[in-house]
C-alpha cells in the first residue's frame, strides 16, 4: 500500500527518498510495510559531490531495509539501562576477520561502537562465531556450540559469499533466521560480495523481506562506489573476498550508520511469520562430536585428533588395511554428516544407515575437491518427516582403505 502511495507522490515530485513506517503483518506471513529505504525518481540519479555526500549515499545504498525495528530497539534500551547484553556475529572468514588482527575486523569494530554509543562500562558482551570456509549449511549445525552458548541478544548473519543459491543453502539460512527469532534474538542480515561480483544476497533479501528483518548490503554499497569510480577492489581487499583493514572499516561504517538511525524508526511489536517460507531440513539440528556421542564401535577408526579448526573432536582414519566400520546409534528425523574436505590424497567413505523398520540406504563421500584446503563440509545422509532410530556405519570405499579420512561430526534434527 505504501509503495502505491509513493508512486503517486513521485509523479509530482522529481526525487523522493522515503522511510516507510512499520505496520501489521501482511497476508503472506511477513510484516507488512517494513521500514525499507525507498528511492523514487523520474530523472537520473544526481551523484554526490563532496566526500560527506558520498559517504551518506554509500550508507543509504547499503541500508536495504530497517525491517521491523522493535526487536533491535528493545536490545538498545537494555544496553542503555545498564543491563548485560551480548552482540554475536555468525558467518565465514570475513566475519572471523581472516588476514586482519582481531581488533580490526568489522565485528569487533561495530561491537565497540555499539558499546560506546549505548552501553555503560562493560555491559555489552562480544561473541565472534565467524569460521573460515563455512556456509549456512554448517552455520546452522555449529551455532549452538559457537554462538548460542553465549546467549546473544543481537546477531549479525553473514554468509552471502560462502553460500550457493540452491535449496540446501536457502533452507539452512532460513533455519538460522528462524532459530534466532524463536529465541528472542534480534537478527541483522549482512550481505557480502567477492571480487568477481558473486553474492547470494538475492535469495537472502527475499527471506529478509519475509521475516521483516534489517538488511545491510556492503555488496550494494561497493557496486555503487565501483560504478562511479569512487573505489577500486584493491582499496577494499587484498585478495578475492576478504576485506583488508580499510575494508573492514568501511563495512563497520555501514553498520554504525544503522545503529545511528534505527532508533528514529517506530514500529509495532514484532510478529514472526507462523510458517517458514521453505521446507526446513536442518532446523533444530544438534551437532554431535566425539565428546557428546559415544560410538557403538570404533572399528578401525580413532576417536579425537581431527585437525580442522574448531573441529578437533571427531573421528579419523590415518590409513590402514583393516576396514572395520565406525558405528553409531542416533535418534532423530534428519542426519547430516560433517567431514573434512581436502584437495587430494584422501579416501572416499561410505556412510550407511538402517532404521528400526529395516529401511536402509547409503551415500558415498569423496572429500577430494578442487580448492579444498581442509575446511569442514556437509552431506545429508537421510531426511524424514518422522523420528527414527538410525544405526549408522562409516567405512572406507573399497580400494581406499589405505587413505585418510576425517569425520568431524554428525548433525541430527529431532
Amino acid at each position: 500500500m505504501l509503495k502505491k502511495i509513493l508512486a503517486v507522490i513521485s509523479s509530482f515530485i522529481l526525487c523522493v527518498t522515503a522511510l516507510c513506517a512499520c505496520g501489521e503483518s501482511d497476508s503472506s506471513g511477513g510484516q507488512g510495510g517494513s521500514s525499507e529505504v525507498q528511492e523514487s525518481s523520474s530523472e537520473p540519479e544526481k551523484l554526490p559531490e563532496t566526500d560527506e555526500e558520498w559517504d551518506k549515499a554509500m550508507c543509504e545504498k547499503a541500508l536495504v531495509s530497517y525491517g521491523n525495528t522493535s526487536l533491535i530497539k528493545e536490545k538498545i534500551e537494555k544496553a542503555k539501562n545498564g543491563e548485560d547484553i551480548t552482540i554475536g556475529y555468525l558467518g565465514g572468514s570475513i566475519t572471523y576477520g581472516y588476514k586482519v588482527n582481531p581488533d580490526q575486523c568489522y565485528a569487533y569494530l561495530t561491537h565497540s561502537y555499539f558499546a560506546e554509543k549505548f552501553g555503560s562500562k562493560d555491559n555489552v558482551g562480544y561473541c565472534n562465531a565467524g569460521l573460515s570456509g563455512t556456509p549456512s549449511k554448517l552455520g546452522i549445525l555449529r551455532m549452538q556450540r559457537d554462538l548460542l552458548e553465549s546467549e546473544p541478544d543481537i546477531v549479525f548473519v553473514e554468509f552471502a559469499v560462502n553460500d550457493g543459491t540452491d535449496f540446501s543453502y536457502q533452507e539452512a539460512y532460513e533455519s538460522i533466521i528462524r532459530t534466532l527469532l524463536e529465541k528472542g534474538i534480534a537478527p541483522v542480515l549482512l550481505f557480502s560480495v567477492t571480487k568477481d561480483d558473486y553474492s547470494a544476497q538475492d535469495y537472502m533479501k527475499e527471506l529478509g523481506e519475509y521475516y521483516d528483518l534489517p538488511m545491510i548490503s556492503y555488496c550494494d554499497a561497493l557496486r555503487f562506489l565501483f560504478e562511479n569510480n569512487r573505489l577500486e577492489w584493491k582499496d577494499f581487499s587484498n585478495d578475492e573476498a576478504h576485506p583488508n583493514p580499510e575494508g573492514h572499516k568501511l563495512v563497520a561504517k555501514l553498520i554504525d550508520n544503522y545503529f545511528d538511525t534505527v532508533e528514529d524508526i517506530a514500529c509495532d511489536e514484532y510478529k514472526m511469520p507462523g510458517e517458514p517460507k521453505n521446507l526446513l531440513i536442518s532446523y533444530g539440528a544438534k551437532m554431535y562430536e566425539s565428546d557428546a556421542l559415544d560410538a557403538d564401535s570404533l572399528g578401525s577408526w580413532q576417536q579425537g585428533g581431527t585437525d580442522v579448526a574448531s573441529f578437533t573432536n571427531g573421528w579419523k582414519r590415518d590409513g590402514q588395511e583393516d576396514n572395520s566400520p565406525l558405528e553409531f546409534t542416533v535418534t532423530g528425523k534428519n542426519v547430516i554428516v560433517i567431514y573434512k574436505e581436502v584437495a587430494k590424497n584422501s579416501g572416499a567413505a561410505v556412510v550407511e544407515y538402517t532404521d528400526e523398520n529395516g529401511n536402509t540406504d547409503s551415500i558415498m563421500i569423496d572429500p577430494n575437491a578442487a580448492g579444498g584446503w581442509g575446511n569442514p563440509q556437509t552431506a545429508t545422509l537421510v531426511t524424514s518427516d518422522d523420528t527414527h532410530t538410525y544405526k549408522i556405519s562409516v567405512s572406507m570405499l573399497g580400494g581406499d582403505e589405505d587413505k585418510p579420512f576425517q569425520l568431524l561430526g554428525l548433525g541430527v534434527t529431532e
